[in-house]
């Protein structure tokens, strides 16, 4: 499995904060961005304000202007997809774990179908 770079993201920073920080770290207006990913400059302020997503298309030509892995920028929008809908459901942090050991990222440490506490 490949090493991925999250360019100094801490674990709280939200998609929207992390494409401000890029569109600032190069100067760019909004509108710039915006066209480059043919989108409404009222969408790209609510996208950095963390009140909408990209679409998925919207995120390729976002990670393509800014010369950024495709991929990563997809898992972002996604991760903060699930962030939106799940980020206060009881059980979501399970669903994490059950999708990283099902990829072989982290083990639960179960035996017979029965976790240890």
């Amino acid at each position: 499995m490949s090493k991925v770079s999250y360019r100094e993201q801490t674990a709280s920073q939200r998609f929207g904060d992390w494409m401000r920080e890029l569109r600032l770290e190069k100067e760019l207006p909004l509108r710039v961005v915006a066209e480059a990913a043919e989108m409404d400059l009222t969408h790209l302020q609510k996208i950095e304000l963390g009140q909408r997503l990209p679409t998925e298309e919207q995120t390729k030509d976002l990670a393509k202007f800014f010369g950024l892995n495709e991929r990563e920028t997809l898992a972002r929008r996604i991760a903060e997809r699930f962030r939106q809908e799940f980020e206060d459901h009881p059980a979501a942090r399970d669903a994490i774990f059950m999708l990283a050991e099902e990829h072989g990222i982290y083990t639960t440490g179960k035996k017979n179908g029965k976790g240890s506490n």
